[in-house]
């Protein structure tokens, strides 16, 4: 039997003052500093364990609006954890030790 399993890669990057980008392999979304913050709550919120068990329930999928509903994001469970993750990632606190 084999197995196929699709790795993903998203990646934020700093692209001068007040830019972001993230890119999600197919698209690159072009973030303000603002616009990433309030997508990072929006993320935080589908990504907790009570939205993941409802999104698990129904329909496996979340459609998220990004970047002022300039783009529409159609993500399942394992590209929103690893959107998660990558979001508190780059707004970790850096020990300055």
């Amino acid at each position: 039997m084999n197995f196929f399993v699709e790795e993903l890669s998203f990646k934020i990057s700093y692209g001068g003052r007040n830019c972001y980008q993230l890119d999600l392999g197919y698209k690159v979304i072009d973030f303000t500093f603002c616009q990433l913050l309030t997508f990072r709550k929006k993320v935080l919120e589908y990504a907790s364990y009570e939205s993941l068990e409802t999104i698990i329930d129904g329909d496996n999928f979340v459609l998220l609006f990004a970047a002022d509903n300039k783009h529409l994001l159609f993500l399942d469970v394992p590209q929103l954890i690893e959107l998660r993750e990558l979001l508190l990632s780059v707004f970790k606190q850096k020990s300055l030790y």
